[in-house]
């Protein structure tokens, strides 16, 4: 598994395999317990397209949470599997 500074994860830009872009990382949550991360806090673009995403849990601030196993990739930017984002804003919200 590959290990990530999360100073380096702040403001890169989050986009689908779809080509959707999504916005950029302003926060993470952790699961105290375990360790692991538990979702992306994403700061939405004022051109975020995507009705599904406004059915995806949302913070005080209006943060999209990206529900963290939909990272396919992490390089210069977040890449999410779109598909899994669908389901999971259908089946949870």
């Amino acid at each position: 598994m590959a290990r990530f500074s999360v100073t380096k994860l702040a403001e890169i830009p989050v986009v689908t395999d779809k080509g959707l872009v999504v916005g950029e990382i302003i926060d993470l949550i952790i699961d105290e317990l375990s360790g692991k991360i538990t979702y992306l806090v994403v700061k939405k673009t004022k051109s975020t397209a995507g009705a599904f995403l406004q059915k995806l849990r949302h913070d005080k601030e209006g943060n999209v949470l990206i529900p963290y196993p939909a990272v396919k990739h992490i390089t210069e930017m977040v890449v999410l599997d779109e598909k899994f984002l669908r389901i999971h804003a259908l089946t949870k919200g």
